[in-house]
């Protein structure tokens, strides 16, 4: 009997979750949860473990799962499970809470949902842009270089440099943590410009009339031809590469390997990309992020 990891991949806006089985992704079993990230801390936590207990009672056998494996945003302990996220308009409920001490009592608690798992309960929690590189690693196209770049461009950016197949972030030419988003960039910080927020100001500046159009709207007039909507995502692709310029060229990875939302257009900005790009670069897009972020958020608790 194969046993099971329960994963989650936690956002601002949903959550989706998945069982790992034998270190295979049990595709049947992946749902997509509202996140309720702007509620109180006893709507978020009881709302966590809801979504752990739907994904628990699909495996039939008693103390077959392993554990939890959480992937989150930052700013989080992920050595503790402490949220540490402040001020950004999600999650603030639980700032400073012990998440797993949390869901392990209510686990424990509840018989029927604590039979599906191992005795010894593991809960584990990791920043959701590591995840999603370990799991490029494990099953996805990070494998196929000995050096690459993985970033997630969504509401913001996530990034995390991989170096013959680990994660770096002691490299000299890799910035504290491994963090681009707070890196200086023109008159700002790079997460103000690579971003959803950052694609909707370059609209805005070439006077495109947005009218609570989002970033895929926009891409889809793009595709269907609207020149001005095309202007923007070739513009974005040149700034993308002026903010990846300096890791280019100090880190030199073979391939940017991009997911998020926002990766999901970058097709669109690749000829803006390519004229301003310092050096040749493979850009790799993930069309499912999630899925990438499961294995490796569960491959924490192999």
């Amino acid at each position: 009997m194969a046993s099971g990891i329960i994963a989650l991949d936690v956002g601002g806006t949903s959550i989706k979750a998945a069982l790992v089985i034998g270190g295979q992704l049990n595709e049947q079993s992946v749902k997509v949860y509202p996140s309720r990230a702007k509620e109180s801390m006893d709507v978020i936590v009881t709302h966590l473990l809801d979504i752990i207990k739907h994904q628990a009672l699909t495996m039939q056998h008693p103390h077959s799962i392993v554990g939890v494996a959480l992937a989150f945003p930052g700013p989080f302990d992920y050595v503790r499970g402490i949220s540490l996220m402040k001020g950004i308009d999600k999650y603030d409920a639980i700032y400073g809470v012990n998440l797993r001490e949390e869901l392990r009592q209510k686990i424990e608690a509840d018989s029927e949902l604590s039979s599906r798992f191992y005795a010894d309960l593991r809960i584990v929690f990791e920043n959701d842009v590591r995840a999603f590189a370990l799991g490029q690693l494990l099953s996805g196209q990070a494998a196929a270089y000995d050096r690459s770049l993985c970033l997630t461009i969504g509401t913001g950016l996530g990034s995390a440099f991989l170096d013959h197949g680990a994660i770096v972030t002691d490299h000299e030419a890799v910035p504290d943590g491994g963090w681009i988003f707070n890196q200086p960039f023109r008159e700002g910080i790079v997460d103000d410009y690579i971003s959803k927020r950052g694609i909707l100001r370059i609209a805005s500046e070439l006077g495109y009339q947005l009218e609570g159009m989002d970033v895929k709207e926009l891409a889809n007039r793009s595709r269907q031809g609207d020149r001005a909507a095309g202007e923007v995502f070739e513009r974005f692709g040149s700034v993308f590469a002026a903010a990846m310029n300096p890791y280019n060229e100090a880190f030199r990875p073979e391939a940017l390997i991009l997911g998020g939302q926002i990766a999901k257009s970058f097709d669109l900005s690749m000829d803006g990309f390519r004229r301003t790009a310092s050096r040749q670069v493979e850009i790799v897009i993930v069309g499912n992020t999630s899925h990438s972020t499961f294995l490796g958020a569960a491959s924490l608790l192999k």
